[in-house]
């Protein structure tokens, strides 16, 4: 896993015009950016994402230079039963507080953000099953993701069928490439969505010619290893408006020199408690102890604003380098270590599953080190897409590239590079849960934030209650941002449902260790009967062995019962606990 050089990729400034847009082809193009340095002024307003050679679905576009107002003049909608609450209090600090500008009339006047005209990952394509629908949930809206062969693309529908309203993610993939409803047997086609056969219809009528037997397509586009939908309907799948604001681009996704893998985690909490916490470093070494840092390594943080607040987001500074909010979804970081990394360098912790990659990773970057006359600095940038999912549920989305040991990346079993994030995203699961159900009743006047290291936290709150009506905009799928009951611990922690479903890597390796569990199992049986077997008929040929059958049958089961354990606290469920970790 890996991430972003974000100086270079994720924000910049430009004026902007509107492309002529061809809608008679139903693929996008690409689009040439030009950029500015947002760091030379506060008061710059807008914000933008470079763009690349990216796949679209349902979308048309021609090659063109061009530039937009990112803020632009959409429309702000209010979503009711909303949390408002001022950032500004603080009560005799201890060291010197952050300092955030109260909300203004010129801000009042800015444009407001839209939750429906954004681009938001639904999926990390690698991870997809061409044979068979997803389900996922972005935003409230339930989605079914498919194969569309006919047109060589992933298609994003609204998860009901317009017969009975049955989940089209249950559904299969006919033959002939269409999605077919499991209740009822309708079927739909590609990017229009038209149903193409009833089996209840008679065969002389044509029911399924209505525009009421269509489903719903929304726009989507395959960019950088994401597959990603825009919420807005109002242009219909092929959207203007969509296709001038492509998703962010990096470049070191693209670059052969870095190697990533990328990911995903569900959380038990929501959108605005995961983007706070991915903006707080100063939780990394108590929270995440001996997984990302010591306790006893912690101390100030020096955060600070780069930018204004305003729609599109906000740029930060760390002591290790660029911290920036992009709304709605992604949070960067950039981090950089010297030619030669040490044993001490705290890469991936200190815990035991991660000191082998480690070690490699070590020997990879001393060997290059010293045989390279000027070696590069060695860096880590990371990106987060931050999704809502529903009120007290969000998902999460990484890429950690780097310029070193790609090696290990592209070597390493997928599901030994995920422990180490699900360790991280287990540590803090219950207590940012807790936080949120806290934060709903006693509201933001409950902090007492009087560091530097907060300044990150204080200035996406600013931004969510300023500009985007302090959570995200629901629709009708939820009347209130009321948070649901609490679930167990069992629950909250579930790594299968959260992770493993919907990651191929671990759902591969799992099937692979439970096959061998069943294998250990079937060897100590057939081992024990051999030994039976002798008994009741003596076989002289077989007597000698009889210790040693017995001994691997033991040994057999031995190694069953703890790979059951290691495949349920690996696969299903790791009750992390705090005390425990010393």
């Amino acid at each position: 896993m890996a991430g972003v050089n974000v100086q270079a990729a994720v924000l910049s400034t430009r004026d902007t015009t509107i492309p002529n847009l061809d809608f008679q082809h139903s693929f996008c193009k690409q689009y040439g950016r030009s950029s500015a340095d947002i760091r030379n002024s506060q008061e710059q307003k807008t914000f933008t994402r470079r763009s690349s050679h990216y796949k679209s679905n349902s979308l048309a576009a021609t090659p063109t230079a061009w530039e937009r107002n990112s803020v632009g003049s959409a429309k702000y909608r209010s979503v009711p039963h909303r949390r408002h609450v001022k950032v500004s209090a603080i009560a005799e600090p201890l060291t010197e507080p952050p300092q955030l500008e109260s909300a203004s009339k010129d801000d009042s006047k800015e444009a407001k953000f839209d939750w429906n005209k954004q681009w938001y990952p639904v999926a990390i394509i690698k991870d997809l099953e061409e044979d068979q629908p997803l389900a996922v949930t972005v935003i409230g809206r339930p989605l079914a993701v498919w194969w569309d062969k006919s047109s060589n693309k992933w298609q994003v529908y609204a998860d009901k069928c317009p017969h009975r309203l049955a989940p089209l993610s249950e559904g299969s993939i006919t033959q002939d490439g269409q999605l077919r409803c499991s209740y009822h047997g309708w079927t739909f086609k590609g990017d229009s969505g038209e149903c193409t056969f009833i089996p209840q219809a008679p065969s002389d009528s044509k029911p399924h010619t209505s525009t009421k037997a269509c489903v719903t397509v929304y726009p989507s586009i395959e960019q950088q290893g994401f597959l990603w939908f825009w919420p807005d309907l109002s242009q219909g799948a092929i959207n203007i408006e969509a296709a001038a604001n492509p998703p962010p681009f990096f470049p070191e996704l693209n670059d052969p020199t870095y190697g990533f893998d990328m990911s995903v985690r569900e959380v038990e909490y929501g959108y605005d408690t995961l983007v706070e916490n991915l903006l707080d470093p100063a939780h990394f070494v108590n929270s995440h102890h001996k997984i990302q840092g010591r306790r006893e390594d912690g101390g100030p943080w020096n955060l600070k604003l780069e930018s204004k607040i305003s729609a599109p987001g906000f740029k930060g500074m760390a002591d290790f380098g660029p911290y920036d909010f992009t709304a709605p979804c992604t949070v960067t970081m950039n981090a950089s270590y010297p030619p030669e990394i040490s044993i001490r360098t705290n890469l991936y912790g200190d815990h035991s599953e991660n000191l082998l990659v480690h070690a490699l990773i070590v020997l990879l970057t001393s060997l290059k080190a010293r045989l390279s006359k000027n070696p590069a600095p060695n860096i880590v940038a990371t990106i987060f897409f931050c999704v809502p999912v529903s009120p007290g549920r969000s998902r999460c989305y990484w890429a950690f590239p780097r310029n070193f040991a790609a090696f290990t990346l592209k070597n390493v079993p997928q599901w030994i590079q995920h422990r180490m994030p699900n360790l991280v995203f287990d540590s803090d699961m219950l207590l940012l849960h807790v936080v949120e159900r806290k934060l709903e009743q006693e509201g933001l006047s409950g902090y007492y934030a009087p560091t530097k290291a907060d300044v990150l936290v204080l200035a996406f709150r600013k931004w969510l209650n300023t500009f985007a009506g302090g959570a995200p905009d629901w629709g009708r799928h939820f009347e209130s941002n009321k948070l649901p009951p609490s679930p167990s611990k069992r629950m909250m922690l579930d790594r299968y449902q959260q992770h493993v479903k919907i990651c191929k890597g671990c759902r591969t390796a799992l099937g692979n260790f439970k096959a061998l569990e069943f294998g250990l199992h079937v060897l100590a049986v057939a081992l024990v009967g051999v030994v039976a077997a002798s008994g009741a008929a003596p076989l002289p040929k077989l007597q000698p062995f009889s210790v040693p059958l017995v001994c691997g049958a033991v040994l057999s089961t031995v190694l069953a019962r703890w790979l059951s354990h290691f495949i349920y606290k690996t696969f299903y469920f790791h009750d992390y606990n705090h005390a425990a970790v010393k």
